[in-house]
């Protein structure tokens, strides 16, 4: 089990990163998510979630914390996939480049 102050640091962070996309603050109870909070924590480490998170603000147009919460596996997988592309996209460009100056 997580420690309490890692959980709400962890909801404290989405309500920052939801203060800034929105400019209002979300309706969260703590006491409630805070246990979704601990099973992620618990899952993932907390430096991921914090990497995890900010990358779906990045990407969601409206995030929410249930979806976060119940999808964290779907959004990790989203997330290597587009690392995967941006990868594939770099390799393809160099040989372009290898290919039109030859």
């Amino acid at each position: 089990m997580a420690e309490r102050k890692d959980r709400m640091a962890l909801l404290s962070r989405y309500s920052k990163l939801y203060i800034i996309k929105h400019e209002m603050k979300p309706l969260l109870n703590l006491n409630v998510e805070q246990w979704s909070a601990d099973a992620l924590i618990e899952s993932y480490g907390l430096p991921m979630c914090y990497d995890l998170l900010e990358y779906y603000f990045d990407v969601a147009q409206t995030p929410t914390w249930k979806y976060f919460a119940n999808y964290a596996d779907n959004i990790i997988s989203a997330k290597e996939m587009h690392k995967n592309d941006q990868n594939d996209r770099a390799i393809r460009r160099e040989q372009a480049r290898k290919w039109l100056s030859e």
